[in-house]
């Protein structure tokens, strides 16, 4: 077959060409219809019915995953002036159509002793308008000082720290519309005129998540086009020919647009799992090319013309190259049986990628080949000298075939000692590992979760198809319980419910601090400290946030520390545990925990087994069709080993530099697979072509190292230069790519070059001796 498309190709090569410029200005028009969606809620759909669950509760009470936190700072927060600043501009903030609610310190209606004994009131003691009275700021200095509500929610405990608190529309989650929010209050924000005592920091889920958006798209426009031109430098370096350069970056440069075209055809985002296409395209483009051109240079080296050895390499690397694309795309088309819809989507995306990679190569690359230059790997000047990495590949061949077990049993204790600290690592997830301990947005979350109670919120939600419910004191006794017990665990920073606000009301009522340790004993009781409170607006500072209208269904607020999902996942188990025991199977109360800490962490750590369950599926769908495709068991068996190398010491080093698998770390493993098989292939293809020649075992590996070895090396070698350029990004999840991904393919590289040839060479030499053994054989 691929003799007769040899033929075809050259005697065709305009027509080639020009087919493929012309499929290229096709797409070009699509270009700029590309869409980014980074939400990370599109992780969590395949949890459904914890979405759905999370949904029915932020219909009734809001989202606490919409709070954007304005941090104030400075020694002279009460001072009348500064007192006036915060509250005209959290009044101004309710202005905009996007802002739900807007509310701080001198704006909240918290329960307190009215004028006379026996009298509450819950009007905010600064006006909502004029001067700020010198009297009136002292007395909210001591309520912000004394009041529960009050102090490490909105007032740090040294009274130097506060929070304005924007709670953004419930129907604001796509990232943009959370960025263009953001902005208008940071616009606003910038002409309120802050005293120059003060200083302001931007924080919350919201400014989280379009901030970490917003340094994903920054990524990679400036890194993509800096690692290509690293590439094209490496090129230049290793072959200093016109072809060795422009062709596999050309076959990289069309693929991308096709791609980009079957994304905006199909109208398909680019998102927070299928942002890597551009490097596995990169990656599989360009090793497919260095294969094809070393060989065509090593039989021009052997006396062939320009169309002889265009032809060879065609017949001898397009189908190594074919069974590289179609079983790598294969292995990702077994995405398709992951739960998690993204994961389907990404499956198809990266199988028809490596596809389109793979066509674009056989058909652009040789036609274009047949008339440059081909690249050298001798230098006809100087017959004797040998290049570095083919003296080395030389030298390599002849230690593995002079001491087999010494390399293979090698590369099986690195293997094993990588696979030993591979148990070390552990699935979590954690928001702020996408920064440095140092940095300004780090600092900030960190100093919320120390001063203010944090921003992270799990949710309770307790319902009961009874009306008035929760006026039973029985029920009121237990939620004020469930509140108690959530705050013994380090991971609680704070809580919130119903009970606070009522116990504000009669210590406030009876002037008594000591009456917020007692429980109603009547429904009658209940209801009349909740009337205390009716005179509030239902606002979101308010008792009527935590407490349907009907009494029937109410919620438990507990802000966490960023922990990781593991911790919060921890927690979760714990507060199922202590809810069964209070509203057992037959209660006529229901609970439910949500939250976006809670939701986000069992889903993110659903979606992390599911996509590693998803690649070793592939993983053993890829040996399978290796054994098919070299019509040997023999050779699939063999090939198992060194590709899950590269993953293996990728998860031994994530084990000792305790670095966890998360959505971060997850997705390079999808960039190891593709590599891993691809070398491994070219090898075998290349072995098996020396053997199918009538040569021994020891001849046939040494000939493999010097053909198929010696791209793999010379790819390698270029990748890892390639990536170091993602190492000077000051972007976490952008250097632990770089990071993990250099260590996949040298892991790669040791699967394919230090256990895989002795391995061939041990099996089969020992297949040669018995054959020749056998009556009958000379």
């Amino acid at each position: 077959m691929f003799r007769l498309l040899s033929d075809f190709i050259l005697r065709f090569r305009v027509y080639v060409l020009l087919g493929m410029g012309l499929i290229v200005l096709a797409n070009a028009p699509f270009l700029q219809g590309l869409r980014f969606d980074f939400t990370p809620q599109q992780l969590f759909a395949g949890t459904q019915d914890v979405l759905e669950q999370r949904e029915k509760f932020a219909a009734e009470f809001g989202r606490e995953d919409n709070l954007v936190t304005i941090i104030v700072e400075g020694d002279s927060l009460f001072e009348p002036k500064t007192l006036e600043w915060i509250r005209d501009f959290t009044v101004s903030l309710r202005e905009f159509e996007e802002v739900k609610n807007a509310q701080s310190l001198p704006t909240m209606e918290i329960p307190r002793s009215g004028a006379e004994a026996g009298l509450l009131t819950t009007v905010p003691i600064v006006l909502e308008s004029g001067e700020v009275e010198p009297s009136a700021a002292a007395a909210l200095k001591e309520l912000a000082a004394n009041e529960p509500l009050l102090n490490k929610r909105v007032i740090s405990p040294d009274l130097e720290t506060t929070v304005v608190l924007v709670w953004l529309q419930d129907d604001l989650q796509d990232v943009k519309d959370l960025r263009a929010a953001i902005l208008k209050i940071e616009a606003k924000l910038a002409e309120s005129g802050v005293p120059s005592e003060l200083r302001t920091r931007v924080s919350g889920i919201p400014y989280l998540r379009q901030e970490i958006v917003e340094n994903l798209k920054t990524q990679q426009l400036t890194f993509v086009p800096a690692t290509g031109l690293a590439y094209l430098l490496i090129l230049f370096f290793m072959f200093r020919r016109f072809s060795g350069v422009v062709l596999p970056l050309g076959v990289v440069a069309i693929t991308m647009v096709l791609v980009t075209g079957m994304m905006v055809f199909t109208d398909s985002p680019i998102n927070i799992i299928n942002n890597i296409l551009p490097s596995l395209v990169f990656i599989i483009g360009v090793s497919d090319s260095i294969h094809m051109i070393a060989r065509d240079g090593e039989e021009n080296e052997a006396g062939a013309d320009r169309a002889s050895s265009v032809k060879a390499m065609i017949r001898h690397t397009g189908l190594a190259c074919l069974l590289t694309s179609t079983t790598t795309a294969v292995g990702f088309f077994s995405l398709l049986a992951a739960d998690t819809e993204i994961l389907k989507n990404f499956g198809w995306q990266a199988g028809a990628s490596v596809l389109l990679a793979y066509l674009v190569t056989l058909l652009f690359l040789p036609a274009a080949l047949v008339k440059m230059r081909p690249v050298q790997r001798l230098n006809t000047q100087k017959p004797d000298y040998q290049p570095l990495i083919e003296k080395f590949m030389g030298v390599l061949g002849e230690k593995v075939v002079a001491h087999p077990w010494r390399f293979f049993v090698s590369g099986l204790v690195i293997t094993a000692i990588a696979a030993m600290a591979a148990f070390q690592v552990e699935i979590d997830t954690i928001l702020l590992e996408v920064y440095e301990p140092g940095h300004p947005t780090y600092n900030t979350l960190k100093m919320s979760e120390e001063k203010l109670g944090g921003i992270l919120p799990i949710e309770i939600s307790l319902d009961s198809s009874e009306p008035g419910a929760f006026k039973n004191p029985e029920n009121y006794k237990k939620l004020a319980e469930l509140q108690t017990f959530s705050k013994q665990f380090d991971v609680v920073l704070s809580t919130q419910s119903l009970v606070d606000y009522h116990q504000a009301a009669r210590a406030a009522l009876l002037a008594d601090p000591a009456q917020r340790g007692t429980m109603p004993e009547s429904r009658d009781e209940i209801e009349q400290l909740h009337l205390l409170l009716a005179g509030a607006p239902d606002s979101r500072s308010g008792a009527s946030q935590f407490v349907s209208t009907d009494f029937s269904h109410v919620r438990l607020l507990l802000r966490v520390a960023d922990d990781g999902a593991k911790a919060q996942l921890a927690l979760g188990n714990e507060l199922k545990e202590k809810l069964g025991e209070l509203f057992p199977p037959g209660h006529d109360v229901s609970w439910v925990l949500t939250g976006d800490a809670y939701v986000a962490s069992i889903s993110l750590d659903s979606f992390i087994r599911d996509l590693f369950g998803s690649l070793l599926l592939a993983m053993v769908i890829i040996f399978g069709m290796m054994t098919v495709a070299f019509r040997s068991i023999r050779l699939g068996l063999i090939s198992v080993l060194p590709n899950a190398t590269p993953l293996i010491l990728t998860l031994g080093y994530m084990g000792v530099r305790g670095i966890d698998l998360n959505t971060t770390t997850i997705i390079t493993f999808s960039i190891g697979l593709g590599l891993a098989v691809d070398d491994t292939i070219h090898f075998l293809a290349r072995y098996q072509e020396e053997r199918d020649a009538g040569r021994d075992a020891s001849e046939s590996i040494k000939r493999a190292y010097m053909g198929a070895g010696r791209a793999i090396m010379l790819t390698s070698v270029m990748l890892l230069i390639g990536l170091g350029v993602l190492l000077m990004s000051d972007f976490v999840p952008t250097r632990m790519f770089g990071t993990l991904t250099g260590i996949t393919i040298a892991g790669a590289i040791l699967g394919d070059l230090i256990i895989l040839p002795p391995l061939l060479y041990l099996v089969d030499s020992w297949r040669d001796r018995r054959t020749n053994a056998l009556p009958g054989t000379v």
